[in-house]
């Protein structure tokens, strides 16, 4: 009796990139590319509906979302989901971000049919895939005075430096929103997406991080 196909689904605020993936699969009889999503809200009631796919691979900028910390709240649901960051960023920060908070492989998204492929069955087997572009990237940062991406921090964006900058300033949930004319919920997002971007486990560890980066200062 043939195996059933694995499958996949792509979740990237580009839809040609699910495409790419979905033509790399084509001929493939292992793997099979399922669904295409560009917005979390319709992946989310996909995996309600319909369970869980094998594969995700998921970008980590979102158009306005976090991917990492979807990525968190993903496998917290559906612990069984193999979930593998798909994007060009490289850095070693977002790297153990994305590791730390559940995922099982980091794919660039030069990567070529073949590393793809290699990907997915290395996950598969339950163990933990990096492009080796990514994998000289932490070897070098792990190396004193090989490179100064170690320190790396990712950029935040206006929005979230303002939304910091009173967080520091010890102001509320609610004065932050009455402050920046925004919803609770708006702020309470732009705090988690903070915490998984910095690597911090809470406030206190937050606002350590921020007045020892200078990252308002910048």
């Amino acid at each position: 009796m043939t195996a059933q196909p694995k499958t996949v689904w792509v979740l990237d605020d580009h839809f040609l990139i699910a495409e790419a993936i979905g033509k790399i699969l084509t001929d493939e009889v292992d793997y099979q590319y399922q669904a295409g999503f560009t917005q979390s809200a319709p992946l989310l009631e996909a995996l309600r509906l319909q369970g869980a796919p094998d594969y995700l691979l998921l970008d980590i900028n979102l158009n306005g979302e976090d991917g990492i910390a979807l990525c968190k709240q993903l496998k917290k649901n559906w612990p069984a989901l193999h979930i593998i960051m798909l994007t060009g960023l490289s850095q070693p920060a977002i790297i153990k971000n994305s590791l730390k908070n559940g995922a099982s492989g980091f794919l660039l998204k030069n990567m070529q049919h073949a590393e793809l492929i290699e990907c997915l069955k290395q996950v598969g087997d339950g163990e933990t895939y990096l492009h080796a572009p990514i994998e000289k990237v932490l070897l070098e940062s792990s190396i004193p005075g090989k490179s100064g991406r170690s320190d790396f921090l990712p950029k935040l964006s206006r929005r979230e430096k303002e939304v910091l900058d009173l967080i520091v300033k010890e102001y509320t949930t609610q004065e932050i929103a009455d402050a920046l004319f925004l919803s609770v919920n708006t702020v309470e997002t732009h705090r988690a997406s903070l915490l998984t971007k910095l690597g911090a486990r809470n406030i206190a560890g937050l606002v350590r991080i921020t007045l020892e980066k200078g990252l308002l200062d910048k």
